[in-house]
Parts: C-alpha cells; sequence; structure tokens
C-alpha cells in the first residue's frame, strides 16, 4: 500500500465519520425544530385573542356588579318571611281571631 492509497482511506474514514457527525446533530437540531413547531402548534390552540379576553374581563365586571351573594339572599328572604308574617298577623286581627 502506499502513502497515498493510506492517505485517501485516512481521508475518506475521516470525511465519512465528518458527515456522520454533522448528520447526527443536524437531525438532533430538526427534531428540536419539530418540537418547537408541536408547541408552537399546541399554544396556537389554546390562544386567546386579546378583544376576546377583554370582553371576557368585562363580562366578569358584569357579572360582579349584579351578583348576589348567599347571605345577601337570605337576609331578604328573612325580610320578605317577616313581612308575610305581618300581613298574616293583620289578616288574623281581621278576622277575629287574636
Amino acid at each position: 500500500m502506499s502513502s497515498q492509497e493510506i492517505f485517501s482511506m485516512v481521508f475518506q474514514l475521516v470525511l465519512t465519520g465528518g458527515i456522520g457527525i454533522i448528520t447526527y446533530f443536524l437531525k438532533r437540531v430538526m427534531d428540536e425544530l419539530d418540537k418547537c413547531r408541536s408547541d408552537i402548534d399546541d399554544i396556537k390552540g389554546r390562544y386567546v385573542a386579546k378583544d376576546e379576553f377583554d370582553k371576557a374581563k368585562s363580562d366578569i365586571t358584569e357579572v360582579k356588579q349584579n351578583y348576589l351573594t348567599k347571605e345577601d339572599f337570605y337576609r331578604e328572604q328573612v325580610k320578605t318571611e317577616q313581612k308575610l308574617d305581618k300581613i298574616m298577623d293583620i289578616l288574623m286581627q281581621m278576622k277575629g281571631e287574636r
């Protein structure tokens, strides 16, 4: 074997190894790029536009303004029951049963 043949074999081996390394890292980069694209598509699928978000905020504000708490409801029910009791007392007095 001549030195030129040895050099040619070593060169081919180095070139093949270099191409293999470049291919490996290029594949990793492409896989990462595909993953990023997939993540971006997922984010776009769950994306809420600013106008939709602003409308939801205004709806929440409107609901808060018109919201009746449980305690307020019970308080008003007690007032209504007290008024009904007074009406019943008046009706009973008018009938002469009290």
